[in-house]
C-alpha cells in the first residue's frame, strides 16, 4: 500500500471509528479478498471461509475504536481473521487443510519439491490427483504454526515481517517454521514421489 492509500486508510478507519458505516464498506472492499484467501487456505471451503470472514468484519466493527494504530491496520486484521479461523476449526474439531507449493527462504535460500504437471498426459491425471490429495493430507501433519506461517507466506503472500506481526512472533521463529515445515513434508512426500519418480530437488 502507497503512501497516498495509506493516508486514505486512515481516515476511513477514523471515519468508522465516528459510525460512518459508507467508511467501513469501503474498509471492508480493500481487504475482502485478501481475507478470503486466509480463511478459505485454513478452512478449504469456501462457504466456511466467507462465514469466517464476516465474523472477522464483525469483529473488526465492532472492536475498531480499539485500534490505536500502534501496528499496521493490515496486521490487526489479518490476525483477526487468523483467529476467527482457528476458532472455526475448533469449534468445528476439524484439522485445517492447505495446498502450497512447497519452498523455503530461512536466510534468504529457496529450495523444494518440484513436481512435473501431469494434467496434460491423461493416463497420468489420476496420478496428479493422488499427490495433490497426498500433500494436503501431509501438510495437515504439521504443527499448527508450520501450517499458519505456510498459509500465509505461499498462499497468500505476506512477508516474513508481516507474519511475524500478524502472529505475535519473531521474524527469526517464523523463518524456523518454515523451515522446519520443509523439512518435514520432504520427509513425508520424499517415499511417494520416489515412487512415482517425479522428485527433484
Amino acid at each position: 500500500m502507497d503512501f497516498a492509500a495509506a493516508v486514505n486508510e486512515s481516515v476511513l478507519i477514523e471515519d468508522v471509528k465516528c459510525g460512518k458505516r459508507s467508511s467501513f464498506d469501503i474498509l471492508v472492499s480493500f481487504y475482502q479478498q485478501r481475507g478470503l484467501g486466509i480463511a478459505y487456505n485454513l478452512a478449504r471451503n469456501l462457504e466456511d471461509a466467507k462465514d469466517i470472514l464476516q465474523e472477522a468484519f464483525i469483529k473488526i466493527y465492532l472492536n475498531i475504536k480499539g485500534f490505536r494504530g500502534g501496528s499496521r491496520f493490515s496486521t490487526w486484521f489479518y490476525r483477526i481473521v487468523v483467529n476467527c479461523a482457528l476458532d472455526f476449526l475448533r469449534k468445528r474439531k476439524r484439522a485445517g487443510r492447505i495446498f502450497v507449493e512447497i519452498s523455503d527462504d530461512r536466510e534468504g535460500k529457496k529450495t523444494g519439491l518440484e513436481i512435473p504437471d501431469l494434467s496434460f498426459e491423461p493416463r497420468r491425471a489420476g496420478m496428479a490427483k493422488e499427490f495433490a490429495k497426498e500433500l494436503e493430507e501431509c501438510i495437515a501433519r504439521l504443527s499448527k504454526m508450520q501450517k499458519l506461517c505456510f498459509v500465509l507466506k505461499h498462499q497468500n503472500s505476506l512477508s516474513i515481517q508481516e507474519i511475524s506481526e500478524t502472529l505475535k512472533c519473531n521474524p527469526a521463529t517464523v523463518k524456523v517454521h518454515l523451515f522446519r515445515a520443509v523439512g518435514n513434508l520432504r520427509k513425508y512426500l520424499t517415499p511417494y514421489l520416489k515412487a512415482e519418480g517425479g522428485l527433484r530437488c
